[in-house]
């Protein structure tokens, strides 16, 4: 048999994330210390590294973009059908998605919670 492959802790949602976070302006520090909820803690040197790459590898960003495209187009479909089955909109879900929260606003909130401020 050959050897295994390691186990990567990155999910597609991982990824979605870490891409929409960069792209709204969010540093990689603020990331690592936990401005967004990733589904694995994550030290700064690996979101640099997974970030780089998404950017400069070419077939792994191929491999990666797929898979984020399929999370983008299931969520937004659960979100149409939730809507036309009138799902009640709660105070934290909106539609089958979350309340837009801007990260600054989420890092500056853990940072009080935490006493760093």
């Amino acid at each position: 048999m050959g050897a295994l492959a390691p186990i990567s802790p990155w999910i597609p949602e991982d990824d979605l994330l870490l891409k929409n976070s960069v792209e709204d302006g969010a540093s990689m520090e603020a990331l690592a210390k936990g401005a967004v909820r990733f589904s694995h803690r994550f030290t700064l040197h690996e979101l640099q590294e997974r970030w780089y790459s998404l950017l400069y590898d070419s077939v792994f960003s191929e491999h990666a973009s797929i898979r984020m495209d399929e999370i983008q187009k299931y969520t937004s479909n659960l979100s149409s059908k939730s809507e036309k089955v009138g799902v009640s909109k709660g105070s934290e879900w909106v539609s089958g998605k979350r309340k837009e929260e801007s990260i600054r606003g989420l890092y500056y909130a853990m940072r009080k919670r935490i006493n760093l401020y």
